[in-house]
């Protein structure tokens, strides 16, 4: 084994710091992508294909004495055979891999290497197409057909793949090389740089006043409250009165209203569970709550804040009635809700209407 050149190279110990500089920003764009969009699986499988590479013989092994063990690495292991036989190149390389596309979909060798990230088996197309099968059944069925969900399907597939090009083949070709290399010091300072990012990143994210609602689930709150107006409308509503008989009981204390007039605690909790005679769960937390004034509120709204244009969608009770156009409603509650839009109803639709 020859000796480390990280103080003696300057181009080595350049690399190094590179790299430590990517494993400490990487998680930040991973960690919110997986909350943004459904890129979980990429996550899992190019974790699995590390996992196999450094067991190695062991995981070769496993393999050769289960059938079972054979179909569900067969990726991994395509994986550690890969890149036990050719190292992989400098990472300045998988550092712009993205834009590099035109060389390794022409290089046979470097399109082999791309298909090691993105290439799909059969048993690996199976999975896909079960996991969306299910996706479709609980996330859009019954209101919203083919229509919204392949659409949906393609993006995700689209903003997964730039993950793994543009961030998880850095660090799995980071991983691969030195350990390969036997520079395991060098491997346990990414990692750990790594590590300490995503806690760091992970708390942040957890630690949110709001829940993080992912990019299709605030679409799908659109497509489905505009699939069935009149349903969305009365589960709205009873959202926003169970809300209210909630801060009536609590109105003495003030309780559960912020400074900025966001609502949190019981009111919210239980607005958003009758949310769920309509909306998926997920859905139910792209709503939130704000009432006026912090002490006895006397008006208060149940919305889905306005995004990329969209108008926010909104009911509102003052003193116990219902609020229909937005001129009556304070400039704190158009706040809160982001207003995007000119419109006197929520969603700029008359909700008797169907």
């Amino acid at each position: 084994m020859r000796a480390s050149t990280l103080l003696t190279s300057p181009v080595s110990f350049g690399d190094f710091l590179l790299r430590l500089g990517f494993f400490a920003l990487a998680p930040v764009g991973i960690v919110l992508a997986a909350e943004l969009f459904p890129v979980r699986g990429a996550l899992i499988d190019v974790g699995l294909a590390l996992a196999v590479f450094i067991a190695g013989e062991a995981a070769r092994s496993v393999a050769k004495r289960s059938r079972v063990a054979t179909v569900l690495l067969k990726e991994a292991l395509a994986f550690e055979g890969y890149y036990r036989e050719k190292p992989p190149r400098r990472f300045v390389y998988y550092f712009f891999y993205p834009l590099l596309f035109p060389y390794w979909l022409s290089n046979r060798e470097a399109r082999r290497e791309f298909l090691m990230f993105r290439g799909y088996t059969l048993g690996s197309l199976l999975i896909l197409l079960l996991s969306l099968g299910w996706q479709y059944h609980r996330d859009y069925l019954p209101e919203l057909g083919m229509r919204r969900f392949l659409p949906a399907v393609a993006i995700s597939l689209v903003v997964e793949t730039l993950l793994v090009l543009s961030l998880l083949m850095p660090i799995a070709t980071t991983v691969v090389w030195y350990h390969a290399s036997f520079r395991r010091r060098r491997l346990v300072v990414v990692l750990l740089a790594g590590l300490v990012s995503t806690a760091a990143v992970t708390y942040r994210v957890s630690s949110r006043r709001d829940p993080i609602v992912s990019y299709f689930t605030r679409k799908r709150v659109a497509w489905r409250t505009s699939a069935a107006r009149r349903r969305a409308h009365a589960a709205l509503l009873d959202g926003v009165m169970t809300a209210w008989n909630d801060m009536y009981r609590l109105r003495t204390k003030g309780a559960g209203v912020e400074q900025d007039g966001k609502v949190e605690g019981v009111p919210l909790d239980d607005a958003r569970e009758k949310l769920q005679a309509f909306y998926k769960p997920d859905e139910a937390f792209a709503f939130d709550l704000w009432a006026s004034p912090k002490h006895h509120p006397r008006l208060i709204v149940l919305y889905s804040e306005a995004r990329s244009g969209r108008p926010p969608i909104w009911v509102a009770l003052e003193n116990g009635a219902e609020i229909r156009h937005r001129t009556s409603l304070p400039q704190g509650a158009l706040d809160a809700m982001k207003e995007a839009a000119d419109t006197s109803d929520a969603l700029g639709m008359i909700w008797e209407d169907d």
